[in-house]
């Protein structure tokens, strides 16, 4: 299973169906969010993402030390989401958000 690590105490996993996502949530030891993309709103996964000095959201596809821009939460979301996608190949219709 890839991730990516969304701050210090979260990890953001994806799913392409809802079998699979149950069958991955046994391997994970704190759920504190499993849902289809399409339920998933802003203010759920806001508190998840890390935040950058300029008062916005990281972008998870740019390098380490690049917090240049302003990101909203739905944005930096949908970067994390674009980085899971490049490494499974494959679309998220379900995610998992686990506390480490």
């Amino acid at each position: 299973m890839n991730s990516v690590k969304l701050s210090t105490y979260y990890r953001l996993y994806a799913f392409s169906d809802y079998q699979s996502m149950q069958a991955g949530k046994r391997y994970l030891q704190r759920v504190v969010l499993a849902k289809a993309l399409v339920e998933v709103q802003e203010k759920e996964v806001r508190t998840y993402l890390q935040r950058n000095n300029t008062g916005g959201y990281k972008n998870y596809l740019e390098p380490v030390f690049t917090n240049r821009t302003y990101f909203s939460a739905d944005r930096s979301f949908i970067s994390a989401l674009q980085l899971l996608y490049k490494s499974n190949g494959y679309s998220a219709r379900y995610i998992v958000v686990e506390r480490l």
